[in-house]
């Protein structure tokens, strides 16, 4: 593995704006073939030119197929790397293969509604919404999380950065009280969901089915249609599906009165709605890297890499819906600056794209968090 560059942030910010050519950039380095989970299309592109000018590798083949077809393109063994957003369980993926967590990132809730307030949901009403049990945005228990007092973390700082202790989770220095006085309408909630495959979506549920297990009584799965604890045809208007991401943001941008969950980037870009998040504590917590963190560092990391995460712990800062995307990699490649390439990419994305795309959602992850420990621990087994 190339001690690869650690650009400056500025330095960073200032490359990944150029428009560099992959032939320019790699004329004696690797491209490692990558494909999956369509949750890091933006994440992989805003950095794709400062990887290069970092590494000296460039990176193919990456069309957000989502992490079903990362799972079936790593199986089928035409990519190197393939991204997911849940543990690959196929009967065709290689025996030895290792998953690695090295994006961190919250599933957002996003909604479309004529107000500039902060809407606040409880994790139960979150999972009776997507349930299909609250169908209406005036229901009293919508209206009674958002008319009440809740109590924001504010985390403590030094030189613009967030303060974290020993296991990868922000040092809170006090709360600050907020209240939301909410007049909702009395309209039919549309809940867009995705119609096909995707880790999101596992994460997402999973959650609810931990959480709430008698709102939400299936586990979690790729498939929402499957997790869905009905009959989603049951309520054909009520439910909507669109099958990747910018789809449902595409769909829930121009369908009033609906609600969502998604990467957080797609928020901004299609003009919807936040939601904050009550967690278990008590507190309203946004989709942030301190809150993805928070839920971070009170997980359980397994020795083959598999983040178990405990959604119902009462951190003060843990947001409620996090996600991790794995890398799927083998323990041996072909050459050894093949392994070595693979090695870059993981770090390089795990570490420094996350500083260059701040703003878009994705966790600013440190190697000595519980989390980079076990990111070092899983690249220290690829070899050739």
């Amino acid at each position: 593995m190339k001690s690869f560059r650690k650009l400056p942030v500025l330095a960073l910010l200032s490359v990944a704006l150029l428009v560099v050519s992959s032939s320019a950039v790699n004329a004696t380095g690797n491209t490692i073939r990558v494909n999956g989970a369509s949750s890091l299309a933006t994440f992989l592109d805003k950095c794709k030119a400062s990887y290069a000018t970092a590494t000296g590798d460039q990176f193919s083949g990456y069309t957000a197929v989502g992490s079903g077809g990362g799972k079936t393109q790593f199986g089928a063994g035409t990519v190197d790397i393939g991204l997911s957003d849940s543990e690959n369980k196929n009967s065709d993926k290689p025996a030895s293969m290792l998953h690695i967590p090295f994006v961190a990132w919250p599933v957002t809730v996003m909604y479309n509604l004529n107000t500039n307030k902060q809407l606040n949901l409880s994790t139960e009403t979150v999972a009776k919404i997507f349930a299909g049990q609250i169908t209406k945005w005036n229901d009293p228990q919508i209206v009674a999380d958002n008319n009440k007092s809740y109590q924001v973390p504010v985390y403590k700082t030094k030189n613009g950065e967030v303060i974290k202790d020993k296991n990868g989770a922000p040092v809170v220095l006090r709360y600050k009280t907020t209240r939301t006085y909410f007049t909702f309408p009395d309209k039919k909630i549309i809940v867009v969901y995705r119609n096909a495959g995707s880790g999101t979506t596992n994460n997402f549920v999973t959650a609810l089915n931990k959480l709430h297990p008698t709102i939400w009584t299936k586990p979690g799965n790729d498939l929402f249609s499957t997790a869905f604890p009905g009959s989603i045809a049951a309520d054909p208007i009520g439910f909507q599906g669109g099958n990747n991401s910018v789809a449902m943001a595409t769909l829930a941008q121009k369908t009033k009165y609906s609600i969502t969950y998604n990467e957080f980037s797609f928020a901004k870009d299609y003009g919807l709605g936040v939601a904050n998040i009550i967690n278990p504590a008590g507190n309203s917590i946004a989709p942030s890297t301190e809150g993805v963190l928070g839920a971070f560092s009170v997980a359980k990391f397994a020795a083959d890499g598999i983040v178990t995460f405990d959604y119902a712990n009462k951190l003060a800062s843990q947001y409620p819906f996090p996600a991790t995307t794995y890398a799927m990699v083998l323990p041996k490649y072909s050459s050894a600056a093949l392994a070595s390439g693979v090695k870059d990419f993981i770090e390089y994305f795990a570490y420094q794209c996350p500083v260059v795309t701040e703003g878009l959602g994705f966790a600013k992850t440190t190697k000595t968090s519980d989390l980079g420990k076990i990111i070092t621990a899983q690249l220290a087994k690829i070899g050739s």
